[in-house]
C-alpha cells in the first residue's frame, strides 16, 4: 500500500509541475518583448514575475506629486514601473535598435516618420496598440541618448 501511495503522489506532482510549466510557457508566448519591448506595457505583475522571476531589486521613485510615485521592479538592464497591478512604464538600455550612448540623429533613421525631436529628448508615438504608447529617448548635452523609456501616455 505504501508503494502505491508514493506512485499516486509522484503522478500528482508530475501533473502539477507540467501544468505550472504550461502556464509559464503561455505567459512567455504572448509577448515578443525582445523585439518589441512595448508589448510588456500593460502586463500584469503575475505575468511579469512568471516571465522574469523575482526582481533583482524593488524600489520606489518619487514623482513631482505624491500620486506620481512609482514602485519599480528592476531586472538588470530592464526596470518596470508599476501602476496598480500592471506595468505602465519600462526603462531599458536598448530598444528597437537604439542604445544608450548613440547619437540622437540615428533615432529618426531607425524609427522613421513620426519622430518628434525636442531639446533634451525625442519622442516616438505608437498608434497601433490597445492604448497609447510612447518611447522617450532622453539625450544629454552632447546629443547622446542617456535614457530610454517606453510608457502609456493615458495614465
Amino acid at each position: 500500500m505504501g508503494i502505491l501511495r508514493k506512485n499516486q503522489i509522484r503522478k500528482r506532482m508530475i501533473g502539477a509541475a507540467a501544468l505550472l510549466t504550461l502556464c509559464s510557457v503561455s505567459a512567455w508566448g504572448q509577448y515578443d518583448y525582445l523585439n518589441d519591448p512595448a508589448s510588456l506595457v500593460g502586463v500584469s505583475l503575475r505575468d511579469l514575475i512568471a516571465m522574469f522571476g523575482a526582481p533583482q531589486s524593488v524600489y520606489v521613485t518619487r514623482g513631482p506629486n505624491v500620486w506620481q510615485d512609482d514602485v519599480v521592479f528592476a531586472y538588470g538592464d530592464w526596470e518596470f514601473y508599476i501602476y496598480r497591478d500592471r506595468v505602465w512604464q519600462i526603462s531599458l538600455k536598448a530598444a528597437y535598435g537604439i542604445k544608450i550612448g548613440e547619437r540622437r540623429e540615428v533615432i529618426p533613421l531607425i524609427l522613421g516618420n513620426g519622430v518628434q525631436i525636442y531639446d533634451g529628448f525625442t519622442l516616438y508615438a505608437y498608434s497601433n496598440r490597445s492604448w497609447p504608447i510612447t518611447i522617450r529617448f532622453n539625450t544629454d548635452q552632447y546629443g547622446l541618448v542617456a535614457a530610454i523609456f517606453i510608457y502609456r501616455t493615458d495614465l
